[in-house]
């Protein structure tokens, strides 16, 4: 064992993290005092791992707005203004449970299978071949009405007037012994309409219209049939991308309040309630005391490795009298120091509390160099 001294030798917190928004926005909440408050962490990952969890309706997801704030709450150290965030996502979670209860529930599949798929009473029924038939019924219609058209010598040739000839008969009787006439008369009238007609373009068109209505009806009903074939992956896969998008929302709203990451204390506040954080601006620092590093330039004389082990001795100047105090750990970094031998630039890792759970140094203490002595154990 050695002896070295403080050069210059700092306490600085393990862990330690300055929390900031992802986005913009107002600070809407912060607890009151805020600084040196004692933070329990918050486990994040495991809230996001959970947020496409369905509960005992599987219709309706139960991370909304309300249920994410409730839970957020007894950890929230800052929050922004959200309203708008909080309607699209409630909104979106509607909207997903209307989207589960009319498309993708079992008993919706089940008959969505029936009717595109597989009709297990009568396989001539389902929608593609329904479609696909009716094709078949236009088609031969089509052909019929051309083959009248043309016994009829109107095929391909325009309907310009519609001509009447009509002949009346009359008889005149007259009373007895009187003269009996007999009148016959011939009428001949044409009639045009306000437009020309050409019946059988105007079955062609109708023909041709009715034949892409049923090749996108029968598209659409193909397309279906191959869902409601791989009914395991197709709707849930659609249901999962609907669930992605409301994740999306979700985050976006958990993106609004601050949770320490860490057990600690709040040691510093640099924005409050009301001010306008642009993202990636601290907001709050949170620190952890427990393990510290102590970290500068000691003065040994010797070899000094990674994992050797220290054990520092001070007089706490704010301690009752001058209290003679030690830590204890060991070291996670050693580099030579440029400008002069026999010191050394170090990282010291040192459990930071006593038997009875009291911290040992206060974070960023600096050892005095006259009352210090480092007592080094080589590995």
């Amino acid at each position: 064992m050695a002896t070295g001294k403080a050069v210059n030798l700092r306490v600085r917190p393990v862990q330690s993290a300055d929390l900031c928004y992802p986005v913009d926005g107002t600070i809407l909440f912060q607890p009151d005092p805020l600084l040196g408050k004692t933070v329990q962490p918050y486990n994040l990952n495991g809230l996001y791992q959970g947020l496409g969890t369905a509960g005992g309706d599987k219709s309706r997801l139960v991370w909304d707005s309300s249920t994410i704030r409730s839970t957020l709450q007894p950890h929230v150290l800052s929050a922004l203004r959200a309203e708008s965030v909080k309607a699209d996502l409630d909104q979106a979670i509607g909207m997903r449970q209307n989207a589960y209860l009319t498309t993708y529930s079992d008993t919706v599949v089940a008959l969505a299978r029936r009717i595109y798929f597989d009709d297990p009473s009568d396989q001539t029924r389902v929608l593609h071949r329904l479609v696909s038939d009716l094709e078949g019924d236009t088609f031969v219609l089509h052909g019929t009405l051309n083959d009248l058209y043309l016994a009829d010598g109107v095929w391909g040739n325009p309907i310009k007037k519609a001509k009447t000839d009509t002949t009346f008969s009359s008889v005149l009787h007259v009373p007895t012994g009187g003269v009996e006439y007999n009148n016959t008369a011939t009428s001949h009238s044409e009639t045009m309409g306000y437009e020309y007609r050409l019946p059988s373009v105007e079955n062609d068109i109708r023909y041709r219209r009715a034949m892409i209505g049923h090749r996108q009806e029968f598209l659409a009903a193909f397309r279906m049939k191959e869902m409601c074939a791989n009914a395991g992956v197709t709707f849930p896969n659609e249901l999962a991308a609907f669930d992605q998008q409301i994740r999306k929302l979700q985050v976006a709203y958990i993106d609004t309040m601050l949770v320490p990451p860490f057990a600690g204390v709040v040691t510093g506040v640099f924005r409050n309630t009301g001010d306008f954080v642009s993202a990636g601006q601290p907001v709050a620092r949170v620190e952890d005391d427990k393990s510290v590093y102590l970290v500068g330039t000691i003065k040994y004389r010797g070899m000094l490795r990674v994992n050797s082990k220290v054990s520092v001795s001070t007089k706490l100047f704010d301690a009752p009298g001058g209290q003679q105090t030690n830590i204890e750990g060991v070291v996670s970094s050693v580099r030579g120091h440029d400008s002069a031998d026999e010191q050394w630039d170090v990282l010291i890792l040192c459990s930071n509390r006593t038997a009875v759970g009291d911290p040992i140094v206060p974070l960023n203490y600096n050892f005095d160099f006259e009352s210090t002595t480092i007592d080094i154990t080589a590995v």
